[in-house]
């Protein structure tokens, strides 16, 4: 038997691309699928999806960037199925592109949010509940090749994506002893819409 049947995996940015791949897969091994989008449309195609795999899914909405929709998601997460037993922070933005001369304080603000404290919230409101049942877990961060070294005109995205690089491996070691594996996927090309990240912008961003 997988050693993930039963368990349960919440997936923020769940409901397509990588994300929704990720719950296919972890579907497949038997566990507990609960997926957090900021797209309530796409939640439902992805919910309709995973069942008629024969899946067991939650569907909860939200934003990463607000610590208090992450602790919603964890109350519905247990009310559901009882443990959590890992994290998948995957939700992320393309940000603003551009040259040095061009960067936008707000720009900036809406990547650090999104793809730096919105992998910070989870693992915080997740981590807690992973080790209380005491049976170890799971922290999966999703970063980006653009991680592991700059890409021009993408400073925002990159310099994100590296600091989830340096947490997770800071994570890593805090985490180890209480049987909590952490570990970092870092993508290159994937056919996802994260060049459409414009369309999940905030009107407004506090700064």
């Amino acid at each position: 038997m997988s050693q993930f049947a039963g368990k349960t995996a919440v997936i923020s940015g769940g409901a397509e691309g990588i994300g929704l791949s990720i719950a296919q897969a972890l579907g497949d091994q038997k566990m507990n699928i609960v997926i957090a989008d900021i797209d309530e449309a796409n939640l439902q195609k992805a919910r309709s999806k995973l069942e008629d795999a024969g899946i067991s899914v939650l569907t909860v909405v939200l934003d990463v960037a607000q610590e208090d929709q992450w602790q919603e998601v964890a109350n519905q997460a247990i009310a559901r199925f009882e443990k959590i037993h890992m994290v998948v922070n995957n939700a992320g933005v393309g940000g603003d592109t551009g040259p040095i001369e061009g960067q936008d304080q707000k720009g900036w603000q809406w990547a650090l949010d999104v793809n730096l404290m919105g992998v910070v919230y989870g693992a915080k409101v997740m981590t807690p509940l992973i080790k209380q049942h005491g049976e170890g877990g799971w922290i999966v961060n999703v970063a980006s090749m653009a991680g592991m070294g700059g890409v021009p005109y993408l400073g925002a995205y990159t310099a994100t994506k590296a600091a989830v690089v340096a947490l997770s491996e800071s994570w890593a070691g805090e985490l180890e002893e209480k049987g909590i594996h952490v570990s970092v996927l870092c993508p290159a090309f994937v056919q996802t819409r994260i060049h459409e990240s414009e369309r999940n912008r905030p009107a407004t961003i506090s700064i």
